[in-house]
């Protein structure tokens, strides 16, 4: 919804009314607030293409999120964002960085070169603009080169699909076996995907002979198509093209180089980069030689007759000149060091070429000062404040009203809430949705408009009256603050909650299969003749043993989910092992399953205090959270909130990584709990831990007359004991403090609430004493390890859980580099970091050798402000450290695994982890989270010891972690270690063994299991267990039903096909899944239809009790689970005469049958089906 009455209001008043400022070619001050809105209604009059440049990226990010307000969601507004990476160096650029400068140029060029429905706006900070691209001329060439157009349309011929597939590959585009990011396409036959940089969705191109039948967006998810399109558009997918570029000017610029100050390598290196730029469409420093083959700026693409507005001209060249400052000290110290050759291109502009373009350029200008540059603002004036005092806001209103102004409030919180606030004061409201298609105002109106704005302002409506208004006020005026948003496009995060556990698989990884045991995946073969051909998969047990199993039979496999760190026995066939192995697993899940159940009943028993619903106060401070909740944490608040206000004792698990949002959930309880006159005790396993919740919590709620104190070793034993006793006088409300909380002589006087952060790493006595506390007062305990979803389910029951899954917005993956000790890269790390104002970690988990380690690096590193902090320091001067450190008065902070653990200092944003070998895959996770916790790229660097060996399994958890990226599958892969802790945190260390045993996926069925079955026994006396997948029936028929590798290539796609198909009990998902196939992959092959042919039937056979369908000869034989008694005869009579009705088995000829025997057994089938119900009908 865009804000378009206000913005048609606002440019009558300036640009029609006596006020002279012209919207084009002049200088305008506008206050901070109103910025905005005066370049929307710039915009909105003169209709023109628009380039915003900004001082800062911060300041580009703010005014691209208010003009979608202004604007709509809709509208053509890209951000042309600066690189995260740092020129002259060697690292890659950040994808979706790139894609987004790329389709900024592409709008631009589009402006100047077709005709647009809506003219495009770019918001570009000084720093991006700084940085060379490739020309305008260029992007038409390569655009104009294509073989069929600038995009595709249906009906139009490609007589060579891989002429069109070269051509994507020349644009920058990968090949991948799927298609589930920008800039990446696949082949499958007939069917072409490709995810254009430039679009939300891939698409999906399915021929006809030579000719373009469909184009459907498709989710990269599902890998569904969703809707149809006539054409699309795609444009370049990097940012340097090499090979389209004029490569003249290129060997010039190489013959230039000056080597003669680089060492030997560096001048091979780079040699090498040479070659590679032009022989390989895909390398990782293509950045680095971005001045080689780009010299144009973005101010190239801007059309003649389109808008250019510079905000805070003086704040952009200031910026300029740091940027060029900063820039030329990189190449000086690189070249000193012989890193860089002489003459090498520079990647971006200076202010004085910078400076010739804004001001030769042909297109209208805008420039939109600060008041702070001294001048006046002569439109817009400020709305006033509120902070909440309702009634000096309706009283604002009811006088604006009576003038005849026209007010708009746009608010974050309901429109509701607000409406029956200013109804009550007998303030009427209208719904700014519900305005007419004119979008007309009325004089002395209030509207609500349900968004969000920095801030508000105030200006004349001289066409209503002398002294009317038009007036926006947003949560800042009425409340003091507003939540930061962001419209930026959101990253969909898969958790693969149907994951389909083999799709992941390659040979060499582990499985477990549920008759036989843990074994190694070997590969797919094919076995049968022609008329009976399968594939199987290939299982190598111990001793080399192997088992084919068929992929009807796949249902009985899974992935072995277990431990990086311990790799598995693999399984003896033929022996008894396996079988006792999984009675002891079934045994120990049946004990703790009883466990669970019998302290839940307990609860459900106990009585504890009812909380009231939510005061006022409650949702002030929930409305101060400076950020935008995610759906999973608003979702945790929820179902604490409504525990709490149950008569039971609350005790609920929060799940989820630091930084998305436990704490603020446990906030919020405590204030719920506070405000009822009770207090709360916050326990923390490490006291800088505890000194973090303190402050965070001490800031959050001092608004309120809320006492917080903190009990740690860092307060003295004169503090520690004045705290007590004001925690028994009741003073204190809130308490956090580490282990000495739990001591004797600690009392409360009305406690009503516990929160335990990482309750795992308390020892044996003390959880003694939270069990204790669990029947008394509601306990809250949050948890950074993960819970697997298997696992969460199977406790759904008896367990209260909450799991928050989604990572805050615009959070982007670490990058993560593995190397061996070296001080170059040790030093580039840390001046880079220092380069953009952030700080180091530097991990070195041996306190012997530590201060060692700092001085040798603030040898290196000299101009770095270097501190040691470690468990075993004296607690003051730990203290010291770590508060000295979070106030930005250290840059670098060497340290042991003491930040494992919760620390959150978001201006960290490089990781050095001396000795990575020695950590485990979990704990290398938890500590690269440390980092990346504000919006900059953050990078890990995993250093391994110089010219030593390393084990072959420290080898391949480093690998595991440098692969694993939250935008690919290989995420799941480095979670698997944290949720096998996260497993044995929620169950105890003496379930992890069992876990180990026969794999995370088959110990949760199990349990699941054990649950289901204790839970009926509690409430019916008996087992009401059903039918599982376990019990579908076996097929044997001599039928060729494979999917060929020719339909589909790509083994895990197969493998996970395969798989959901063996899982198949309900008939009705058959049909989606040839819908999926279909459209995914194109016609079906006759070997696909008999596949699903044979799962339609098990699925039938299996709701009618059959065991097994086994063919021999020319007999076909349905053997029963019961036998059929005395109904035999009425059977063979339902059944007719095809079918022959033994005791335990039903057999047919397949002769009899005929070619077409499979839809004459299902009939079969179905009369077998009817017959059961009449019988059942009768008995009942």
């Amino acid at each position: 919804m865009s804000l378009d009455a206000i913005l048609e209001s606002l440019s009558a008043h300036i640009w029609d009314s006596a006020i002279p400022v012209a919207p084009s070619n002049e200088s305008v001050t506008v206050r901070n607030g109103a910025r905005a809105a005066y370049i929307a209604a710039a915009y909105k009059r003169m209709g023109l293409p628009t380039l915003i440049l900004t001082p800062r990226p911060e300041d580009a990010r703010r005014l691209h999120d208010q003009l979608l307000t202004y604007l709509g969601d809709s509208h053509p507004i890209h951000i042309f964002p600066s690189s995260d990476v740092l020129p002259f160096e060697r690292l890659a650029v950040d994808l979706s960085t790139s894609h987004e400068r790329l389709s900024a140029l592409s709008a631009l060029w589009e402006a100047n070169h077709e005709e647009v429905s809506e003219q495009p706006i770019v918001i570009a900070p000084v720093v991006a603009v700084l940085r060379s691209v490739f020309s305008p001329e260029l992007l038409s060439s390569v655009l104009a080169s294509s073989p069929y157009g600038k995009g595709l349309k249906v009906g139009e011929r490609i007589p060579k699909v891989e002429d069109l597939l070269q051509y994507w590959v020349s644009l920058g585009y990968r090949n991948q076996p799927l298609v589930e990011s920008p800039g990446e396409f696949s082949q499958r036959g007939g069917i072409l995907d490709i995810f254009p940089v430039n679009h939300g969705l891939p698409i999906r191109i399915e021929l006809f002979d030579d000719e373009v039948d469909t184009i459907r967006e498709f989710d990269p998810i599902t890998q569904r198509s969703i809707r149809d399109v006539t054409l699309f558009t795609i444009i370049p997918a990097k940012e340097q093209l090499p090979n389209l570029t004029d490569r003249t000017e290129i060997d010039e610029a190489i013959g230039r180089l000056q080597f003669d100050k680089c060492s030997q390598d560096t001048k091979d290196r780079i040699e090498d980069d040479l070659v590679s730029l032009f022989s390989e469409s895909d390398i990782e420093t293509l950045h680095l030689y971005n001045g080689l083959v780009n010299q144009n700026s973005i101010l190239d693409y801007l059309p003649d007759n389109g808008l250019l507005v510079i905000d805070r001209e003086s704040q952009v060249e200031a910026e300029t000149y740091d940027v060029q400052e900063k820039y030329a000290r990189m190449r000086e110290s690189r070249e000193g060091r012989g890193e860089l050759p002489g003459n090498f291109p520079t990647p971006y502009m200076d202010w004085s070429t910078l400076s010739k373009s804004l001001y030769s350029s042909p297109c209208q200008k805008l420039k939109v000062q600060s008041i702070l540059s001294g001048e006046l603002d002569n439109v817009f004036k400020d709305a006033g404040q509120f902070y909440g005092r309702m009634e000096d806001l309706t009283a604002y209103l009811d006088a604006e009203q009576k003038l005849g102004s026209v007010i708009f409030i746009v608010s974050q919180h309901s429109s509701g809430r607000i409406n029956e606030i200013l109804s009550d004061s007998g303030v009427l409201t209208s719904k700014y949705e519900q305005l007419d298609a004119e979008r007309t105002i009325e004089s002395g109106k209030v509207y609500l408009v349900n968004g969000s704005l920095s801030e508000g302002w105030k200006t004349p409506l001289e066409q209503i009256s002398s002294q009317a208004s038009l007036i926006l006020l947003t949560d800042y005026e009425l409340f003091g603050t507003s939540k930061r948003t962001s419209n930026r496009r959101s990253v969909r995060h898969t958790s693969n909650e149907n994951n389909i556990a083999l799709a992941d698989l390659i040979p060499g990884t582990y499985v477990v299969h549920i008759d036989h045991g843990v074994a190694r995946f070997a590969g797919m073969t094919r076995m049968g003749d022609e008329s009976s051909e399968q594939e199987y998969l290939m299982l190598e047990y111990a001793d080399s043993d192997k088992l084919y199993v068929p992929t009807d039979q796949l249902d009985r496999v899974g992935s072995y989910i277990g431990s990086q760190d311990q790799t598995p026995n693999l399984t003896r066939l033929g022996t008894a092992e396996w079988s006792r192995v999984k009675e002891r697993v079934r045994e120990s899940t049946r004990e703790i399953a009883q466990e669970l159940i019998q302290l839940y009943a307990e609860r459900k028993m106990a009585v504890g205090h009812r909380f009231t619903d939510d005061t006022v106060w409650q949702s002030e401070l929930e409305d101060s959270f400076p950020f935008l909740e995610t759906p999973d944490q608003l979702e945790a608040i929820d179902q604490v909130k409504n525990d709490m206000q149950q008569s039971r004792p609350m005790d609920r698990l929060i799940c989820g990584d630091v930084g998305y949002g436990k704490t603020e959930v446990a906030l919020r309880a405590a204030f719920k709990t506070v405000s009822e006159g009770m207090q709360v005790a916050v326990l923390v396993p490490t006291t800088v831990l505890a000194q973090q919740h303190y402050t965070t919590l001490s800031e959050r709620l001092s608004p309120y007359p809320v006492n917080v104190e903190v009990l740690s070793r860092f307060r003295t034993s004169k503090e520690q004991e004045n705290v007590i006793a004001r925690m028994d006088s009741g003073e204190v409300d809130i308490v956090i403090g580490t282990h000495r909380l739990l001591q004797k002589d600690v009392r409360f006087k009305n406690l009503g609430l516990v929160v335990v952060d990482e309750e795992q790493r308390f020892g044996v006595s003390h959880k003694e004493r939270f069990k204790a506390l669990r029947k008394e007062v509601d306990v809250l305990t949050l948890s950074a390890t993960p819970i697997p979803r298997t696992l969460h389910m199977a406790l759904a029951g008896i367990r209260d859980m909450s799991i928050i899954r989604t990572p805050p917005e615009a959070r982007l993956p670490v990058k993560t580099f593995v190397s061996e000790y070296s001080e170059d890269i040790i030093k580039e790390a840390i001046l880079r970091e220092l380069e953009r104002g952030g700080q180091v970690f530097f991990l070195h988990n041996r306190v012997r050798t530590i201060d060692q380690k700092a001085a040798e690096l603030s040898e290196l590193v000299p101009e770095a402000r270097i501190v040691v902090g470690h468990g075993q320091m004296n607690e003051d001067d730990l203290e010291s450290v770590m508060t000295d450190f979070g106030n930005y008065k250290a840059d670098v902070l060497v340290c042991t695994t003491i930040i494992e653990s919760g620390i959150d200092m978001p201006n960290v944003n490089t990781l050095l982890i001396d000795r990575a070998d020695r950590f485990g895959l979990s704990q290398l996770y938890q500590l690269r989270g440390r980092v990346g916790r504000g919006e900059h790229r953050a990078y890990a660097y995993l250093l391994m010891p110089a010219g030593r060996r390393v084990t072959e399994t420290a080898e391949q958890r480093v690998e595991a972690i440098l692969e694993a990226s939250e935008l690919g599958s290989g995420f799941r892969i480095s979670m698997r270690d944290m949720e096998i802790r996260g497993a044995g945190n929620l169950l105890g260390s003496a379930q992890s063994g069992q876990i180990h045993s026969v794999g995370l996926s088959l110990y949760s069925q199990l349990l699941e299991e054990a649950v289901l079955l204790l839970s009926n026994e509690t409430e019916n006396g008996e087992d009401n267990s059903q039918v599982s997948l376990n019990d579908l029936p076996r097929m044997d028929v001599d039928l060729p039903s494979t999917i060929p590798e020719e339909y589909v290539s790509h083994l895990p796609t197969r493998l996970g096909l395969y798989q959901r198909l063996g899982r198949i009990l309900n008939r009705e998902e058959l049909d989606q899944i040839e819908e999926e196939l279909t459209d995914r992959f194109g016609a079906l092959p006759d070997t696909v239809v008999n596949l699903l042919e044979l799962v339609d039937l098990r699925a039938l056979a299996a709701s009618v009790d059959i065991e097994s369908i086994v063919q021999s000869g020319d007999s076909i034989t349905a053997r029963l689970r019961n036998p059929v008694g005395s109904a035999r005869s009425p059977l063979q009579k339902a059944l007719g005469p095809s079918a022959s009705v033994g005791l335990h088995q039903i057999s047919m000829s397949s002769r009899s049958l005929g070619d077409e025997w499979g839809g004459r057994f299902k009939n079969i089938l179905e009369r077998l089906r009817v017959f059961r119900d009449s019988l059942q009908a009768m008995s009942g």
